[in-house]
């Protein structure tokens, strides 16, 4: 009766899926007409810089400050490019601003709580861009989609002390020039893929992986168990069910209670159909869907969905309860967390295996077939990796702490990944994954394979579980 009620209600709102419109926010590719074919470029991705609370994950201002100074001071001419995921709009949450607006307004609103929380790293990048023979690029990705609307980018310009429209600070969906492709790397993941990923859609296009860093993961986060802020950089998305499944110590009654909680948020974000969409809150650019009468009837609908958001954590925290009072046996905890652990790898695995194949198959198109260095983040992990023919692909990771190992708290050694692309023998690209180490020291060759070092004492053997 359940599951024939669950299939009613998904062709019900899949048969209710409202089409998306394009409006005029939108960020164009950058081409190799607008590429200069010779200048250095130093490329890096995944900063999540967010509104300096419990959910912001970038933590290393100063590394990145002295990183930004180094590229700023004398030497040859560079371009920096931050290659999507630069801020984490999705985790600002502002007292006076509903969660659950995307409008012109609201996106400038949270990139200033951003600005304001790393001060530091934003004037380097305005000392960066004041010598005139530097070029600032900054590509879209799933977690700063917000730089389409215009008031992002004035707010972004204002605060590097530019005019808004300077060409010193430029926006793309996509880099293509030198030599070199690059993309945020969200197009090649399902659970993160637009559909107008171009633009601002109305509605506004909520994809499912957005849905669940909104809906579920931030409320997670906010948890007292230690483990809680760990939870957020679980790559893929679609293995998330079964990272929580595999966390140890679920005989301690607040780890089933995270998982619990975990598990039912992510059930109900299943429960919807993919592409989720949502209408703007407020007035639109313009658009049919916003305007009077309309407009009424999005509020109404938007007003009716955070009643869903609300009922939804409610439900997983009364869930959370039960299976903190239940203890499972051990035998089946540990069968369970078995088969979860394992499941983890391979899902991981075919996750970076499918982006070094959406890369290959880029690179054998025409328009492409000069091109050497084919880039992009998303994943979180700092790869190279041969696509044959003189072609590489090149994975620039992030710049947040990576946890591999939960149980033991072991983290990735190599912590500041960037590529760098320079032209020593005129206009063939070299390209070389690098480690930032600090101010004092040149940067170290990226080494492939995941060398760990352990942080601290796991807060899995705290009293909190």
């Amino acid at each position: 009766m359940a599951a024939g009620s669950f299939v009613i209600r998904w062709i019900f709102l899949w048969l209710r899926q409202v089409a998306l419109s394009p409006t005029p926010y939108t960020t164009p590719p950058i081409g190799p007409a607008q590429v200069d074919p010779r200048r250095r470029r130093i490329v890096l991705s995944d900063l999540h810089m967010g509104g300096g609370d419990r959910l912001d994950d970038f933590e290393d201002d100063q590394a990145l400050i002295g990183f930004l100074d180094h590229y700023a001071g004398p030497g040859e001419p560079t371009e920096l490019i931050l290659a999507g995921d630069t801020v984490e709009f999705l985790q600002v949450r502002l007292p006076d601003l509903p969660d659950d607006e995307y409008t012109d307004r609201a996106a400038a609103l949270r990139l200033d709580t951003i600005i304001k929380a790393h001060a530091g790293v934003f004037a380097a990048l305005a000392r960066f861009i004041a010598d005139p023979r530097h070029q600032l690029t900054v590509l879209i990705g799933n977690h700063d989609f917000e730089l389409h609307f215009p008031a992002a980018k004035a707010r972004l310009a204002t605060a590097l002390g530019l005019p808004p429209g300077d060409p010193r600070l430029r926006f793309g969906v996509s880099y293509h020039g030198g030599g070199a492709y690059i993309v945020h790397g969200n197009q090649f993941d399902g659970w993160n893929r637009f559909i107008h990923f171009d633009g601002i859609s109305e509605p506004f296009e909520v994809v499912r992986g957005t849905q669940l860093i909104k809906e579920v993961i931030n409320e997670l986060e906010e948890d007292p168990l230690l483990i809680a802020p760990l939870i957020d950089n679980v790559k893929p998305t679609s293995a998330f069910f079964w990272y929580l499944v595999a966390l140890p110590r679920l005989r301690s009654a607040p780890s089933r209670r995270f998982l619990a909680r975990g598990v039912a948020g992510f059930f109900q974000v299943m429960a919807w159909p993919t592409p989720h969409q949502m209408p703007i809150t407020g007035r639109g650019p313009g658009g049919i869907l916003s305007a009077p009468p309309m407009g009424g009837l999005w509020h109404q609908v938007a007003r009716f969905r955070r009643g869903r958001v609300a009922r939804q954590r409610e439900l997983s925290r009364q869930v959370g309860e039960v299976a903190g009072a239940v203890e499972p046996p051990h035998e089946v905890i540990d069968q369970v967390q078995s088969e979860a652990a394992r499941q983890v790898e391979r899902e991981q695995a075919a996750f970076n295996d499918r982006f070094a194949r959406e890369m290959l198959a880029i690179a054998r198109r025409p328009e492409h077939r000069d091109d050497t260095i084919f880039v992009c983040g998303h994943t979180h992990l700092a790869r190279v990796v041969p696509l044959g023919n003189g072609q590489v692909y090149v994975n620039t990771g992030t710049w947040t702490e990576i946890i591999y190992d939960i149980a033991t708290m072991r983290a990735q050694e190599q912590r500041f990944p960037f590529l760098e692309i320079t032209y020593p023998g005129g206009s063939h690209p070299r390209g070389r994954l690098l480690v930032w180490v600090g101010t004092n020291e040149a940067p170290a060759p990226w080494r492939d394979g995941h060398k760990l070092v352990r942080k601290g004492r796991s807060p899995l053997r705290s009293s909190t579980g």
